[in-house]
């Protein structure tokens, strides 16, 4: 057993070997022992670093059972349900109850499950909902963690973080996780976070995982970047683009030869959930096409190929993008489709990691 692991209460160790969790990534290693001796704890690191177990085990090694004793608040429906079945498959030998608290779906089920659950996975503005509805009682929350916080920033739930701090005054312990920690990130953690142990694993603004950038210079025809993929195409495999009506023509052509499969704002949640789900236990290399929508926050660990059928328009998203393979140190490759006017991004995100590409005439 890792020599953290071992630290943790008996049920999550037994639980931890059958999910085949045999060694501590880096940041778990530094935050579980702190977040162990009570310290409120903010991690910087990149995605897939495995953060989400970094919180979630020392805070279930603490709990005892009480309705709503811990609370997780995340940006995304998506990102609820993956710190969901982190939950379960660290659960199977406590018997702990959660809940799944976002928008998009009926309140009934929801209401009825936050009434017994000891651990509840929320969007912020469903929370607030059920709390302004009485439905919901957060001042005896005793463990509050804002996952991916910059994230936060960015979809503008400041405010509401804010309002889920103070109704959670009373809580024993914070933890933050972050991919980046920008001046406006920093303010956020400094005022809802008392005394934090920050947690940072990489040397760069962002970090990404080791593995291989092939950068193809094109002229842009959808012609040149279909043949392009189709070459570059083995193992399970996300393919981005800009838009949703240019994911669904690239997703219509693919599917005359592949398993491929389709994901996007545009569609209901309940079926991006089945999508996802068809993709993580999919079989025969599936190709998952999708827009910006998946780029972030997605746990899907065994991702081997990144293609951005569409070179993005931020370094961040590039960074974002790539990151959705080569996790938990697993190999991986990302392949990018450029012209010479979108070269400078793939630079400017290079700078910012530290990494580097492979140009490809």
């Amino acid at each position: 057993m890792d020599e953290v692991f071992s630290k943790l209460r008996v049920e999550l160790q037994n639980a931890l070997v059958e999910a085949g969790f045999e060694r501590s990534t880096e940041v778990q290693r530094i935050a579980i022992p702190r977040g162990l001796m009570g310290f409120n704890v903010v991690m910087q690191a990149r995605t897939g670093s495995g953060k989400t177990a970094a919180y979630l085990l020392p805070i279930m090694n603490s709990m005892v059972g009480k309705v709503s004793e811990s609370l997780v608040v995340v940006p995304t429906r998506e990102l609820a349900i993956q710190v969901a079945e982190h939950f379960n498959m660290f659960n199977k030998y406590l018997g702990f109850k959660h809940a799944l608290v976002y928008g998009g779906v009926p309140y009934n089920a929801q209401i009825r499950s936050v009434k017994n659950a000891s651990l509840i996975v929320a969007t912020p503005g469903r929370l607030l909902d059920l709390v302004r509805k009485s439905y919901l009682d957060l001042s005896a929350v005793d463990f509050l963690v804002i996952d991916e916080v910059d994230r936060m920033m960015d979809m503008g739930f400041i405010n509401d973080i804010y309002v889920i701090s103070s109704l959670t005054r009373n809580r024993r312990q914070t933890f933050a996780a972050t991919a980046t920690i920008p001046g406006e990130v920093r303010e956020l953690i400094t005022k809802v976070i008392k005394d934090p142990f920050f947690v940072k694993v990489g040397d760069h603004e962002y970090d990404i995982p080791p593995m291989e950038q092939l950068v193809y210079l094109i002229n842009g025809f959808w012609r040149e970047r279909y043949d392009i993929v189709t070459k570059e195409l083995g193992g399970k495999t996300i393919i981005f683009t800009n838009t949703r009506e240019r994911a669904y023509r690239l997703y219509k052509q693919l599917l005359r030869s592949y398993n491929a499969l389709l994901l996007h704002g545009g569609m209901k949640q309940f079926i991006r959930e089945k999508v996802l789900d068809r993709f993580r236990n999919s079989q025969g290399d599936p190709i998952l096409v999708a827009t910006d929508l998946a780029s972030r926050g997605l746990d899907i660990i065994d991702v081997e190929l990144i293609i951005n059928f569409d070179t993005p328009r931020d370094p961040e998203t590039y960074i974002h993008r790539i990151g959705r393979t080569a996790r938990l140190n697993r190999g991986g490759r990302a392949v990018t489709l450029a012209t010479k006017d979108e070269v400078h991004v793939i630079d400017a995100a290079a700078r910012l990691s530290g990494s580097t590409y492979r140009l490809i005439h």
